[in-house]
């Protein structure tokens, strides 16, 4: 989630629509009917020549009843009162028991706590720097790699979840799964959701072995690169 220059909360991974629209505005310099005028659909394909950024309350409503949603908050420093706006455009969808929240920006996931204490808040890392588990978050979104053994008994010790980015690989996927990890961040949830089911039809005795079979198979190639999900 990102504010326009009009205060609209869009939703868009990066700073500007280069590489979805060949539009370099940035965002918080563009308001949204410039933004939203932006073709961000012929880059895959003309048949989608049609698709525009969408505010979130167009993206809750579009969910709403079909699945649950999680909202990222990004400020690239340009932060205006993204946090207060989210909360107010959640409610309004009456989506806030259907809605987790994470972002890097650990003042603002500590500023949408403040407003809403019971709402799940949790932290986006794309680096590891001391402790993760002393942050006050409810749950931890950490490249896969951080996502040990150790490190996932330590953070459910400190009653937080974890969620590994980002596993398109089968393999990495039932790593993750064998590991305790709570949940997974794909560009590939069919995949991830046929893992799951054939894995919750195993023994246990058939999941560590095809664990280990896996460890030594799986390449950190099979990963996606950071720059994928970092700003």
């Amino acid at each position: 989630m990102q504010e326009s220059s009009d205060g609209q909360v869009l939703v868009l991974h990066d700073s500007d629509l280069m590489k979805v629209g060949g539009n370099a505005t940035r965002v918080w310099d563009g308001d949204a009917a410039q933004l939203r005028s932006v073709d961000i659909g012929s880059f895959k394909s003309p048949q989608f020549s049609a698709e525009r950024v969408p505010t979130l309350a167009e993206a809750l409503d579009a969910c709403k009843g079909r699945c649950k949603v999680v909202v990222e908050l990004k400020s690239y420093g340009h932060n205006q009162r993204l946090e207060e706006r989210v909360v107010e455009i959640v409610e309004a969808a009456g989506m806030q028991d259907d809605c987790v929240f994470m972002s890097l920006d650990h003042a603002m996931m500590d500023r949408l706590k403040t407003l809403r204490p019971n709402w799940r808040v949790g932290i986006l890392v794309a680096k590891a720097v001391g402790d993760l588990t002393d942050l006050k978050a409810d749950f931890l979104a950490v490249e896969a790699r951080t996502a040990t053994r150790r490190f996932i008994r330590r953070a459910h010790r400190a009653g937080q979840e974890v969620f590994i980015w980002t596993v398109n690989d089968p393999a990495w996927m039932f790593v993750g799964l064998s590991r305790g990890v709570d949940g997974l961040i794909t560009d590939k949830p069919d995949v991830a959701r046929a893992v799951i089911e054939a894995r919750a039809q195993m023994t246990d005795t058939e999941r560590f072995l095809v664990a280990q079979l896996i460890r030594y198979g799986a390449s950190p190639s099979a990963l996606e690169p950071e720059d994928a999900v970092r700003p």
